[in-house]
């Protein structure tokens, strides 16, 4: 176990489902105050964001973590899994609870529509906080992060993937956990258990496949107008600096496109920096958003 980890507090959970852009989507939600989005990435769900929920509640933040489209008991279309409908679904989130705009928290894949989102929606995004993922456009593209993008090629064939490296769901998840976390005893068996649960779900394997299977089409083209577009709202990156799937590298591209920027990396964490390395992502999370909790004033 990471010399990092804490225990987080359940006890302010809540569940409920939301409808937006067409879905449904399961969300877990804690606090009063300005929204804050929590997006996961593959192959995960809300549970990945377990010990900044109630810390960044406690903050003053009303917080979101949803399964994002076709994760866990989240409603699971056969269509809609091209980044320009997946941030549709995070601006359906923001007006389904009430506001205009948010803070964007994205890991992984939720990363990616984080990195996007600001561009399709400039007014909708107050901060954005970025952890261990890359732009969109150069994600698993050619040569650049082979042979790291292999699994995401055999993704491309419907079903391919499905029934080789992931026939066995609990040793596939754990395996995946593992071999791109800095400490092998970062997760518990009981953590491993509860995301292989979830892509045990009714066509949540695949559904959360074809997340990868827009990359390259169409993907690539409908982002093609905005490749430079800018993030102007107060950014943040945290980095795993041992991750060995999305490296530094990704970062250092990414941070050419925005104009307020902070870095923070995370020695001793790989890919799954925020359940790696907890009170130190967590810290640097409530230290970047404090100016928004200052604005708004004490929690309800």
């Amino acid at each position: 176990m990471s010399t990092d980890q804490f225990d987080f507090d359940r006890s302010g959970w809540q569940h409920d489902h939301v409808e937006t852009n067409g879905v449904r989507l399961h969300y877990v939600t804690q606090g009063e105050g300005p929204l804050v989005l929590l997006l996961h990435g593959f192959p995960e769900h809300w549970y990945s964001w377990r010990h900044q929920i109630a810390p960044l509640a406690e903050a003053g933040f009303r917080v979101v973590a949803p399964d994002m489209r076709g994760y866990n008991i989240s409603d699971k279309p056969r269509r809609g899994y091209d980044i320009k409908n997946l941030t549709k679904d995070v601006r359906g989130l923001i007006r389904a609870f009430g506001e205009q705009s948010a803070t964007i928290v994205g890991h992984d894949w939720g990363g990616v529509i984080a990195h996007q989102f600001p561009r399709d929606y400039p007014n909708a995004c107050d901060r954005l906080i970025v952890l261990n993922a890359p732009l969109v456009r150069s994600w698993y593209w050619g040569r650049r992060n082979f042979p790291n993008n292999t699994y995401a090629l055999m993704m491309q064939v419907p079903g391919l993937a499905e029934r080789r490296s992931w026939s066995d769901i609990d040793e596939t998840t754990r395996r995946v956990f593992q071999s791109v976390a800095a400490d092998d005893d970062a997760f518990s068996a009981e953590d491993i258990d509860i995301f292989a649960d979830a892509l045990k779900q009714p066509g949540a394997l695949s559904a959360a496949m074809r997340y990868y299977r827009n990359i390259y089409w169409p993907n690539w083209f409908l982002t093609w107008p905005d490749r430079n577009l800018r993030v102007t709202c107060p950014t943040q990156f945290i980095w795993g600096r041992e991750d060995r799937a999305v490296r530094l590298p990704f970062m250092e591209e990414a941070a050419e496109y925005v104009d307020d920027l902070q870095q923070v990396i995370i020695d001793n964490a790989g890919h799954w920096v925020q359940q790696e390395q907890p009170a130190q992502v967590t810290a640097a999370m409530l230290e970047f958003l404090a100016p928004a909790a200052a604005t708004a004033g004490p929690a309800s």
